[in-house]
């Protein structure tokens, strides 16, 4: 349940005036925190970072195995590190492209 939708479900509430005020506070207090991806930006910055470390470990893991394969031709990047940095590159521009926004 998003946040809209607890807006929807407890703003009668809010506008009741038999309800006290503490109790008001209390539920607007708690619709707002119930929604922790849109409230609590160290958790996308925490995604990012991460994902950045993998693209970056990626990168260079290939070229210390590049110039491996230079002595060795047996070397090669297994596909397995290539699917993980490219999901990493793509992860990274899902998070970071603008949203669209609904007219």
């Amino acid at each position: 349940m998003n946040q809209s939708e607890l807006l929807m479900r407890f703003a009668p509430l809010v506008g009741r005036a038999d309800i006290p005020e503490d109790v008001k506070s209390l539920i607007s207090a708690t619709v707002s925190e119930a929604d922790p991806l849109r409230n609590d930006k160290w958790i996308y910055r925490t995604v990012v970072i991460i994902l950045g470390i993998t693209v970056v470990a990626t990168v260079f893991g290939g070229i210390y195995l590049a110039i491996l394969a230079k002595a060795d031709q047996s070397i090669k990047l297994p596909d397995a590190i290539v699917a993980i940095g490219s999901a990493a590159v793509g992860a990274l521009a899902g998070l970071l492209a603008p949203s669209p926004k609904a007219d």
